[in-house]
């Protein structure tokens, strides 16, 4: 078997290996945590790999390139709350509401209040979470924080990202004094945090997507059995409420309740069944891939939103390789940024491209694994030495060991020059069909 028969072999395999580890059954994984049908909206949990794999040549982390997103958080509108509450109790007025749909009604109740003045704000929990995800990669990564170091945190300016990212860096100073850190939210740098693109973000629901889409939604919808548990009289319902909204808003909230101090104390989930959660969960991730992965429906580049971000990550990459002292450069961002990234970057199996919305399930292609709120994407640089010309980086996706759709000799580290180059070759054949015009006319 020649060389590169052989590579590709090893790589199918490896392919297959890391499916099989990391893509168990979601249906298996929402029965063990219901909290993971929320998505995008899911809490994620601190990592649990404790010891990563050893860095070849004993090189040392002197680069941390960290975008995240916001921690746990209230629900971005007043509406979210107050409209569904309004739907129960304008229902109960006229006695419309069975015994569970006035214990519904009582929970919402709960919620709205707890939310109010509120809204959009980082929870408490939220600040924990983002405290303690801060607190752990101090701790993995003891020689990238020093003193003498130098930390710059950037947030787009949404209050639930700012909140983030100075809990993050209180954090960070606890552990580190003294600490030279700079702090800075402005609409300005929005380009290489949240960049904005007319041309992809108009073909993301165009009318063939919109109805692939609309026909998977359907298949995967069924409000009927909820509504009767909800309210005694269905022609009242028929006459009076959009079914379909009222159980998506619930179903919301109920993702929601995880982030808040009513957890454990409250719950929506039990109203569905767990079928009902399935196909909920299912359609809001058919929607982030429409949206934010590689879904060819649609062209399949719409990753391509996050290009100014990469080249970014790359510059910073090369502009620091001759510092002496350990650096990092946080930011803070929202999740759809961290979906599109992983996509475009390709790490494990966020590449996934395919037109078929019912594989993405058993591709592995999850929501909460990608992009879960506290999620963040980290590329680590090592070297030997500020000369060392072998600079070698490892990606964390949520904390974990990513891998790159890149050839490489020390898994799960890249060498820096491939990476750099496998990357930049990806935008420019992007950055060429583009301006060919071929970007007009899906691929």
């Amino acid at each position: 078997m020649n060389k590169r028969l052989f590579s590709v072999v090893l790589t199918i395999i490896l392919t297959a290996a890391t499916a099989a580890g990391q893509n168990a059954p979601v249906s298996k994984e929402l029965k063990a945590d219901v909290n993971r049908a929320a998505g995008m909206s899911y809490a994620m949990p601190l990592p649990r790999q404790s010891k990563d794999t050893p860095v070849p040549g004993g090189k040392k982390p002197f680069y941390v390139n960290h975008y995240a997103c916001s921690s746990g958080y209230y629900l971005d509108q007043p509406e979210n709350y107050e409209w569904p509450y309004s739907v129960f109790a304008r229902a109960d007025s006229v006695g419309k509401l069975t015994k569970l749909g006035r214990d519904v009604m009582q929970r919402l109740d709960l919620l709205r209040q707890e939310a109010r003045g509120r809204t959009g704000e980082l929870t408490e929990k939220g600040a924990k979470q983002s405290r303690a995800l801060m607190r752990q990669l101090v701790e993995r990564l003891p020689d990238a924080f020093v003193p003498k170091g130098y930390y710059s945190a950037r947030s787009v300016v949404d209050n639930r990202c700012i909140m983030t990212m100075q809990e993050a860096m209180v954090q960070l100073s606890a552990m580190r004094q003294p600490l030279q850190q700079e702090l800075r939210a402005s609409v300005r740098e929005l380009r290489f945090m949240d960049p904005e693109d007319k041309l992809l973000t108009d073909r993301r629901t165009d009318s063939l997507t919109q109805i692939r889409f609309d026909r998977f939604t359907a298949l995967n919808t069924n409000d009927a059995r909820l509504m009767t548990s909800l309210f005694s009289d269905q022609n009242y319902v028929i006459s009076n409420i959009d079914a379909t909204e009222l159980s998506r808003q619930l179903f919301r909230l109920a993702g929601s309740i995880q982030h808040t101090e009513l957890a454990g104390k409250v719950t929506l989930f039990d109203i569905f069944t767990p079928e009902e959660i399935h196909r909920h969960w299912r359609n809001q991730n058919a929607w982030n891939y429409i949206n934010y992965g590689g879904c060819t429906l649609n062209g399949g580049t719409q990753p391509y939103l996050q290009r100014a971000v990469l080249r970014n990550m790359i510059h910073m990459g090369d502009s620091v390789l001759k510092r002496y002292a350990p650096m990092m450069h946080a930011r803070y961002t929202h999740q759809n940024v961290l979906m599109s990234l992983a996509s475009l970057m390709e790490l494990d199996n966020c590449g996934l491209q395919t037109d078929n919305l019912d594989s993405l399930e058993l591709a592995g292609w999850a929501n909460y694994r990608i992009a879960p709120l506290g999620g963040s994407i980290v590329m680590i640089h090592y070297r030997n030495g500020h000369d060392d010309p072998d600079v070698l980086v490892k990606v964390l996706l949520n904390g974990h060991e990513a891998r790159l759709p890149i050839d490489t000799d020390c898994a799960p580290y890249y060498h820096w020059q491939d990476v750099k180059r496998y990357y930049l070759r990806k935008l420019y054949r992007y950055e060429n069909m583009r301006f060919n015009g071929q970007e007009n006319s899906k691929k």
